[in-house]
């Protein structure tokens, strides 16, 4: 991925240039890549995947406040959101509980101490 200063002779692009190149713009910063097609194989298990995120997204949004701030204070000082985190945990749990939900509220693994 090249990242470019002035796209185009402009000072911002975006969007596709024919089927060659893509123009875009992540955390500020413009950047070309090569156009190219995604591989969407359906295959089962990424049907599951794609199940398992949707439940853990939905399941997100239902938590409190409360169980949110423990999220998001059991990542405080690394380089992810507590959303992250949360999301993370819970996709490991549905794969490893057979898509058996955990209970609510689904609250952050205990941290150890060093």
């Amino acid at each position: 991925m090249a990242k470019v200063t002035a796209p185009l002779m402009s000072l911002d692009a975006s969007g596709a240039l024919g089927k060659a190149l893509v123009f875009a713009k992540w955390k500020g910063i413009n950047y070309a890549r090569r156009y190219f097609v995604p591989m969407n194989p359906n295959t089962e298990n990424q049907e599951r995947v794609r199940s398992y995120f949707t439940r853990a997204v939905t399941s997100w949004q239902g938590e409190s406040p409360e169980t949110r701030a423990m999220w998001n204070a059991a990542v405080r000082g690394r380089p992810l959101t507590g959303m992250n985190y949360y999301l993370a945990q819970y996709i490991k749990y549905l794969s490893s509980h057979n898509g058996e939900a955990p209970a609510t509220p689904f609250l952050p693994p205990v941290q150890q101490q060093s």
